[in-house]
């Protein structure tokens, strides 16, 4: 070791045997020892006085007789040396051969002691003591417990103990009596418990200190700073003697390089003093603290927790939880609630809470909040309140009252009651309420013009008419500005629906996917509307991947806006169900009952419906939920099951009827009926839904398409396969986001059709379109189709052929004849013929035996 090297104790700080052996043997006669209390000075002198008598020098003790010869003094706590003790010391400095050990804490420096340090000057070795680092407590933790220590518990150690050598020593010796370190539970992290036995050390170290002294301390555990006026003022002392008492404190240890106090010591001290005493502290210190200009949240904070009112956390506590609406609603949240415990109106900050809480997508403690400001009609802030529970509550499917809420809410929010409005078909009303509204009456706030604009934007996409056309391209537009103008500000803008969204939506019912993946995903990036949106509008990315067979996508998507709604604590993302709001539930179990169709895995189909009906009960149909309602007609449809959605579907065209049958948000709605139609192979229920598609192709581009491929589905089911007529409109559905639709409308055209040119035409169509789409459920058999259904050759064996192997397992999966058929592209017939060849060749008598040998056959595969 040299001169002036900062260490943390012993041999556990650096001094080993060579160390001490080198200190003990060196030219130096008079060697130094510094540190606080705890850090090892009292071993360093005890292995140094042991290596004394090894070496045959004898150890005498201050107002000894000193020997004859060389010997040595060596003296812990030299601060505390009498005059009288000093002056042996000093003599035996001078005596020939003499060494001298001196060991003290930076505090005091007493005349006696400062006397010597002047004489030796620096004609002696100094050594410094005091807190470990980590890499020391590490290497402490090796020696008391061995290699294998957990990162976990150095940092725990150390954060403890602040490093200091007595207490770190103490807690791994207690540890390792125990049997080493603790171990998880049940997948959490182990968590480090101080023993009683090392508690009692730290109370025995506070009690060796002055009354002075720990009140210091105290008031450092208690939150206040290292400030000579500041503690000063707390103890009743000159700033002076603050000065010298911040010494004491250092030398004791338990005071750390940074100002902090070493934790265990601040327990400690926190949990023996009476709680009155340490409140009456903490007021003290905020005053302090406010009245010369700081902003002592965190003390305040400790105040709330400890129930304390006043006025001063109070005010503070208010004025941060505004601050941080923006930037952590969460905290917001936080901040206000202490700010009521404090002494704070609450019906002051309901308000507040409310919104802060919706932020943070706490939408149960939202509508609360919101709704104690709305009973209370002398409470501020009561627009703001209304403004929070409209946006909750048109998440959960009640959109009438939303837009009431909306309109209490003042002008400023008339374009979230006007959109809230047009949802549900009350299109006159909201216009009038944006009339109502009109250039200035309330402010222009950037959250303002982007609801109106996005109101105005939906009312556009409502018009029909031979300028359609136009005006669903300009819907598009206006919503797709009404986003870009929100992004700024966004985060914290609680919205009926966010303008993204509804871009998206009209970009979907228009069939402009690509545009709606743009607009969602600059929403995503910007965090538009927050934590309550985020759900939305991944689950809208979710559809769009699915649109377009990216069904792998999809499902990450939808997992996304799981967890985006369930949290980011284990606890939360381990509770029971989705923790979707009503809106996004119904989208999420559409999106399952999709996937599953698209997939034709009907056993998932069936748990998916299963869900999906509950969702539907949940939330009514609203305009901007028409998407969902019309996949749901399809799996009805699919599952003989029309019956649960009829009084659904009946709404959805009242509604439809109520707005003037707007080809936009029509035209998919009829497609889904048209869909519908043809997987129950009723050509008479699927000619008005075509016929209404064609009624409205006449100004929808999109209409059009949709109507050219109706009619064209509705020659196939009769049998009328026009091979040409039926690619065209597959590949039209494919350019607007349908390739998953066109892709089966070639397929079941191959299937149907008698002409083997046509059915390779049809079938090569397929198979395009369904790859260009990325179609990962898509069927990919390679070569022609044939009818491969003929006789079995003669001595042929039980084993199945490749396409009788793809039969049996889309048989097994529990799918019909004609499933089958579209899937694998050939006639349910020929599928008919493929089972029967199996059957025989299985030797199976009933259909259930050739369920059992074909699941057998597959096993063995």
């Amino acid at each position: 070791m040299t001169a002036d090297v900062a260490t943390a104790g012993p041999t556990l700080a650096g001094c080993g045997p060579e160390t001490v052996r080198e200190l003990a043997t060196g030219s130096s006669a008079a060697i130094t020892v510094q540190g606080p209390g705890g850090t090892g000075k009292t071993l360093l002198l005890a292995e140094l006085a042991a290596a004394y008598e090894r070496a045959g020098v004898p150890v005498v003790d201050p107002g000894a007789a000193p020997p004859s010869g060389p010997y040595a003094v060596v003296v812990d706590d030299a601060h505390r040396l009498t005059a009288a003790e000093a002056a042996f010391v000093d003599a035996a400095l001078a005596a020939p051969g003499a060494r001298v050990v001196l060991a003290f804490r930076p505090w005091p420096r007493p005349a006696p002691l400062a006397g010597l340090l002047r004489r030796l000057g620096a004609d002696r070795r100094a050594v410094v003591l005091g807190h470990g680092d980590r890499a020391l407590v590490q290497c402490w933790a090796g020696e008391h417990l061995g290699d294998a220590v957990p990162a976990g518990l150095v940092d725990a150690v150390l954060t403890q103990t602040g490093g200091l050598p007595a207490l770190a020593h103490a807690l791994l010796r207690a540890i390792a009596r125990r049997g080493g370190p603790p171990r998880p539970q049940l997948g959490r992290p182990a968590r480090l418990v101080v023993p009683a036995e090392v508690t009692d050390r730290v109370r025995a170290a506070l009690a060796a200190v002055d009354e002075e002294t720990r009140a210091l301390l105290h008031a450092v555990a208690a939150g206040a700073p290292l400030d000579d006026e500041v503690l000063g003022g707390l103890l009743g002392l000159p700033a002076l003697d603050a000065a010298d008492l911040i010494g004491a404190a250092r030398s004791t240890g338990l005071l750390l390089p940074s100002g902090a106090l070493v934790p265990m010591a601040a327990h400690v001290l926190l949990g023996t003093t009476p709680p009155d005493v340490t409140r009456r502290t903490r007021r003290q210190l905020l005053a302090a603290l406010v009245d010369r200009g700081e902003e002592p949240v965190e003390l305040a904070r400790r105040l709330a927790a400890d129930g304390v009112r006043d006025p001063r956390a109070a005010g503070l506590l208010e004025r941060h939880g505004e601050a941080a609406l923006a930037a952590d609603p969460a905290l917001a949240a936080e901040l206000l609630g202490a700010a009521v415990s404090c002494g704070a109106p609450g019906a002051g900050l309901a308000a507040r809470r409310a919104q802060a809480a919706a932020l943070a997508g706490d939408l149960d403690g939202a509508l609360h909040w919101a709704d104690t400001a709305l009973a209370d009609e002398s409470a501020p802030d009561r627009s703001r309140a209304a403004g929070v529970a409209a946006a909750v509550l048109a998440q959960r499917g009640m959109l009438t009252q939303a837009a009431e809420l909306s309109r209490l809410a003042g002008p400023d929010r008339a374009g979230s009651a006007a959109l809230a409005l047009l949802a549900t078909g009350a299109a006159e009303e909201a216009r009038a309420v944006l009339a109502e509204a009109g250039p200035g009456r309330g402010a222009p706030t950037v959250l303002a013009v982007s609801e109106r604009l996005a109101a105005e934007g939906v009312a556009q996409s409502l018009r029909t008419g031979e300028n359609a056309a136009d005006d669903i391209a300009a819907a598009l537009s206006t919503l797709t500005r009404a986003a870009a103008l929100l992004e700024p500000v966004g985060r914290t803008a609680l919205l009926v629906d966010t303008p993204a969204a509804l871009a998206a939506l009209v970009a979907l019912h228009s069939g402009e996917l690509r545009v709606a993946e743009s607009v969602l995903q600059r929403a995503v990036d910007a965090d538009l509307g927050g934590a309550p949106c985020r759900p939305r509008h991944r689950l809208l990315l979710a559809w769009i991947a699915m649109l377009g067979g990216r069904m792998s996508r999809a499902r990450e998507l939808m997992a996304a806006a799981q967890d985006s709604a369930r949290g980011d604590t284990a606890q939360e993302a381990a509770g029971a169900g989705t923790a979707l709001e009503p809106r996004d539930e119904v989208f999420l179990q559409a999106l399952e009952v999709g996937l599953a169709r698209r997939s034709s895995d009907v056993p998932g189909l069936v748990r998916a419906w299963v869900r999906a009906r509950e969702a539907l009960v949940r939330h009514p149909v609203d305009l901007f939920t028409l998407l969902p309602l019309g996949e749901l007609v399809i799996a009805a449809a699919r599952l003989e099951d029309g019956d649960r959605v009829r009084p659904h579907l009946a709404e959805a065209q009242a509604l439809l009827a109520r707005l003037g049958e707007p080809q936009l948000w029509a035209a998919s709605l009829h497609w889904s009926g048209a869909q519908a139609a043809i997987i129950t192979d009723d050509p008479a229920a699927l000619r008005p839904h075509a016929a209404a598609l064609v009624a409205a192709a006449r100004t929808s581009p999109h209409a059009a398409t949709l109507a050219r491929a109706g009619r064209s589905w509705t020659r196939v089911l009769a049998g009328d396969i026009d091979a040409p007529s039926v690619v065209a409109a597959a590949e039209q559905l494919t350019a607007v986001g349908l390739g998953w639709d066109g892709s089966r409308l070639a397929g079941q055209a191959a299937a149907r059709a008698t002409d083997q040119k046509d059915r390779a035409v049809l079938l090569g169509c397929a198979r395009s379109l369904a790859d260009s789409a990325g179609c990962e459920a898509a069927p990919a058999t390679p070569g022609p189709v044939v009818d491969d259904a003929g006789p079995v050759p003669a001595g042929a064996t039980g084993a199945l052929s490749e396409r009788e192997r793809e039969v049996a397992r889309l048989v097994v999966a529990g799918q019909t004849y004609r499933e089958i058929g579209a899937r694998l592209y050939i006639s349910a017939k020929t599928v008919e013929h493929h089972v029967s060849r199996m059957r025989q060749r299985l030797g199976a008598s009933t259909r259930s035996d050739l369920l059992a040998r074909l699941r057998a056959e597959l096993a063995d595969s």
